[in-house]
């Protein structure tokens, strides 16, 4: 069987959002103050003991007019007297109207400043572009965080310098999209498939359309290479096939296959059997996973060609080299694990039963990657019996994501009628391709020959 999807696709798309340092620009009411020297006498204005507070504190700062405190008596309001000419007066602008600082308030204003003025203040705040994306569900930020793309530098805003060590970052996000996507074009144009079923992958149908879906086609099982090796029949009742030899007993009858496959399920159920919890025939379960969507398959079995128990269990024994050399060559490819590749061997050697798949994995409750479970046995005569014997007995396979591949209880075996079972795919590995003869007519022709001789030599 193939299996490939239909439905809605999840896609990351890499965004990205910036971050900057925005300047605010205010005018405010604004106040003129004359500082002197502290050592200045016979003036009324504020020393520079007094100012200092409010300049360290940012709220003054000087205007860069410097004049001759007489002349800033004058505009100050005040009478000028003979010391004013000994020191210059600094104007500075305040952001408060303050009071206290002066000796004397100027007779003009009343108050310790002698100007009112505005002021342009410029301050800085950050401006984030990112909210839409750190909002957005679909989408996660970068653990790097911001990256700061400007700074730090100094600028000068409608006169006034500002320094920061960053003016502007940029944050990075991987978004989900989702999109409707399908992957089934070449299965439905390929004649020698035939449409099967839909399966939908999501865990809770809402009654409404299936988000994503599995479609399965049945089409052809390409043939091995391997399975050319030479097969011999050797002489005195041995056979040879891949350099393995095994004797054959003859037995003058039509049924000798189906009879010789029963009798080896018996000795097979004797050498499985599990003396813990008293079964025979238990599997193990495997999986391998595919992404929706993806390129990627680690679930390729058997529609990538068949192969012959001496080769697949050569490259078992053989270990990780000889497994990658002979799994399906895209396995390797695609970084797929050992125990996906293993499985994939033992698939085309026909010793797995695929249970199905279901949803490993979802984002959004959308289905992103799938796995295909199996129960692998020893050899595929415990295959063909599980797979025939469970519906003689009532006992359905479990559901992809939980069954556990359990054995038959000996009593189950017991209840099992060999007799109706199909063996065709078992001895046609080990009986039809060493083209064994007719058992009736070899049986036949000896006696003949017999008789022959008796005749001949008359005894």
């Amino acid at each position: 069987m193939e299996i490939n999807n239909q439905g809605t696709k999840i896609e990351d798309q890499p965004r990205s959002c910036s971050i900057t340092m925005v300047p605010e620009t205010t005018t405010v009411d604004a106040f003129k103050f004359f500082v002197v020297p502290n050592s200045a006498y016979g003036t009324p204005f504020a020393r520079y003991d007094s100012m200092a507070p409010h300049i360290t504190a940012g709220t003054c700062r000087p205007t860069g007019v410097v004049m001759q405190a007489c002349a800033a008596h004058r505009i100050y309001g005040v009478s000028t007297n003979k010391f004013c000419d000994d020191y210059n007066a600094t104007e500075y602008v305040c952001s408060q109207d303050l009071t206290g600082i002066a000796f004397l308030p100027s007779p003009i204003t009343g108050r310790d400043w002698h100007a009112k003025t505005t002021d342009t203040q410029v301050t800085v705040k950050r401006a984030d572009g990112c909210g839409p994306l750190t909002a957005d569900a679909m989408c996660t930020a970068d653990p790097a965080g911001e990256i700061c793309t400007e700074g730090p530098e100094t600028r000068v805003i409608n006169g006034v310098p500002i320094t920061q060590a960053c003016w502007a970052w940029k944050r990075d996000f991987t978004c989900h999209t989702l999109t409707p996507a399908s992957d089934c074009g070449d299965l439905e144009s390929n004649r020698a498939c035939t449409y099967l079923r839909t399966e939908c992958l999501d865990d809770e149908p809402n009654g409404g359309a299936c988000q994503v879906e599995n479609r399965v086609y049945k089409c052809p099982t390409p043939l091995s290479g391997t399975s050319d090796a030479p097969q011999y029949i050797c002489g005195d009742d041995v056979y040879c096939i891949n350099g393995d030899c095994e004797p054959i007993v003859r037995e003058a009858s039509t049924e000798f296959k189906d009879a010789l496959v029963a009798l080896h399920s018996i000795d097979q159920a004797g050498e499985e059997f599990d003396e813990t919890n008293f079964t025979v025939f238990k599997g193990n379960r495997e999986t391998c996973h595919k992404p929706v969507f993806g390129l990627i398959n680690c679930c390729a079995g058997k529609t990538s060609g068949l192969l012959t128990v001496g080769a697949g269990a050569a490259a078992l024994a053989g270990g990780p080299a000889a497994i990658a050399a002979l799994a399906t060559p895209f396995l390797t490819l695609f970084a797929c694990s050992q125990d996906e590749m293993k499985l994939d061997i033992k698939d085309r050697m026909g010793l797995c039963h695929n249970l199905g798949t279901y949803c490993s994995s979802k984002i959004l409750g959308i289905c992103t990657t799938k796995r295909t479970a199996y129960c692998c046995f020893e050899s595929k005569l415990s295959r063909v019996l599980q797979e025939q014997g469970r519906p003689q007995l009532g006992k359905p396979w479990g559901s992809a994501k939980k069954e556990t591949c359990q054995g038959f209880t000996v009593d189950e075996f017991a209840r099992l009628d060999l007799s109706v079972m199909n063996f065709t795919e078992v001895y046609a590995d080990f009986m039809d391709a060493a083209k064994l003869p007719d058992e009736v007519q070899t049986m036949t022709d000896i006696q003949a020959k017999i008789q022959s001789y008796y005749d001949l030599h008359g005894k």
